[in-house]
């Protein structure tokens, strides 16, 4: 729905910016600049290049059908804002205006059409990424030397209709201007760039794919840039009008996508390092201290069998937490983190965990903490052969571990005191209320409620 949303907002701000510049008196963007209708030229084909690559880098990663047509799509229009229109504005040759009328609005179709076409490609994984990207390569450049061949011979010698020096404030607007080939393939340009948006909308969504949404939103911005051509054709005069501000949209959005596009790929680099290191630190882990420490629980006893065993348990939930992914969802690793501890202590475990717990970072490494230590205590000190744990989200999250273990009178004893305190500490220092209920021989029970 958002990516619907969003398009549309900038589907309605074209739609009103259209019908006051056409319909309302004395109301004009009009502003005589051909140096300017070079510069957006440029514009648009270095962004157009520049998100064409960017796309590019995603069907090398990805190898998908639907990003290397993507890619295609803009690098045509790309070059034909570069090859058809920009270059022959800078060349006073006799037909040099001619040519580049008839060659722009050829490949300003074959763009659209293929962007359109991009936007409803399947999501097929290539099998020869090289081969698909030379093949690719190789149809756009055909399909331009064909769209100039096809000018030159045909269409360089037919008069566009388009007087160079006709303002938007000549006569009462619209001013439906120009041959009628010219006319007819804007409103092809605005229909093709329609399906565009409507398929990068549905694209979006099924791949809750971020660029996608700014794809949409652009060719939106295009579609109705296609329509003031339409009713004035200013891309094709000494004019800058409504459509070349909205075309000039569509290059800032594509832009703003790419942007956002750099920035998520950084972020997901950063990740990615970030867990690495963590993998690396948990091997060290593992194949050093831990391996240690359980040399010297195997060979003592006592005492010293005892704070080696708590060490190495810490050092295993270390190792856990380090390995776990940063976005992992807080259910999945207190089942795993209280599974883990079940199957070494020996202990029956049922777990009651709802879904979707939104918790800090700190909140989540204390309940994983203390569903550990809390396992760990009932199976070695309390003799228990049921652990129950329960966590629920609702008003503040709470946790609940209960046990059919020996149970202890907590004014009396200091069975597990250590860790019955760090559990209390952890507790309060998140703002949190810790209470433990137990008496001997009716197990016992612990709450954990967070705010």
């Amino acid at each position: 729905m958002r990516f619907r949303l969003f398009t549309l907002a900038f589907a309605g701000a074209a739609a009103a910016l259209t019908a006051t510049t056409s319909l309302v008196p004395g109301f004009s963007l009009a502003y005589s600049s051909p140096q300017l209708h070079i510069a957006l030229d440029t514009a648009t084909a270095l962004i157009s290049f520049l998100v064409a690559y960017l796309v590019y880098g995603r069907f090398r990663e990805r190898k998908r059908l639907d990003d290397l047509m993507l890619a295609s799509a803009l690098a045509l229009i790309a070059s034909t804002s570069l090859v058809f229109s920009a270059v022959p504005h800078t060349v006073p040759a006799e037909g040099a205006r001619n040519f580049s009328v008839w060659a722009s609005v050829g490949g300003a179709v074959l763009g659209a059409l293929t962007l359109a076409l991009a936007a409803f490609a399947p999501s097929t994984r290539v099998s020869s990424p090289r081969r698909a990207t030379v093949i690719a390569a190789l149809c756009c450049v055909g399909a331009l030397i064909a769209t100039a061949s096809v000018v030159g011979v045909f269409a360089d010698g037919i008069d566009p209709e388009i007087p160079l020096a006709l303002s938007p404030d000549a006569t009462h607007r619209p001013i439906l201007l120009g041959h009628h080939f010219l006319l007819g393939t804007q409103i092809v340009g605005v229909l093709l760039f329609i399906a565009a948006a409507l398929g990068f909308i549905q694209r979006g969504e099924r791949d809750n794919d971020e660029l996608m949404r700014w794809f949409a939103a652009g060719a939106a911005l295009s579609a109705f840039a296609r329509f003031n051509y339409f009713l004035f054709p200013s891309l094709y005069s000494d004019w800058v009008f409504t459509g070349d501000f909205l075309r000039l949209g569509f290059c800032l959005l594509l832009l703003a996508g790419a942007a956002r596009e750099i920035g998520s790929y950084w972020r997901r680099l950063a990740s990615m390092a970030v867990l690495e290191e963590r993998r690396r630190i948990a091997r060290e882990l593992h194949d050093g201290v831990a391996q240690e420490l359980a040399y010297i629980v195997a060979e003592s006893s006592g005492t010293l069998a005892a704070a080696a065993e708590r060490a190495l348990d810490e050092s295993r939930r270390a190792i856990a937490a380090l390995t776990r992914p940063v976005d992992e969802p807080l259910e999945v690793a207190l089942v795993q983190a209280a599974e883990e501890v079940a199957g070494r202590v020996g202990v029956q475990l049922r777990i009651d965990v709802g879904r979707g717990a939104r918790v800090s970072p700190d909140e989540r490494e204390a309940l994983i903490r203390i569903v550990r230590e809390a396992i760990t205590n009932a199976g070695r000190h309390g003799g228990a052969e049921n652990v129950s744990v329960e966590l629920s989200n609702g008003n503040g999250t709470l946790l609940r571990i209960v046990d059919d273990g020996s149970g202890f009178n907590p004014r009396r004893t200091r069975v597990g005191g250590f860790g019955l305190v760090s559990m209390r500490e952890r507790t309060e220092a998140l703002g949190g209320r810790f209470k433990l209920f137990s008496g001997a021989g009716e197990g016992t029970r612990i709450e954990v409620r967070l705010p």
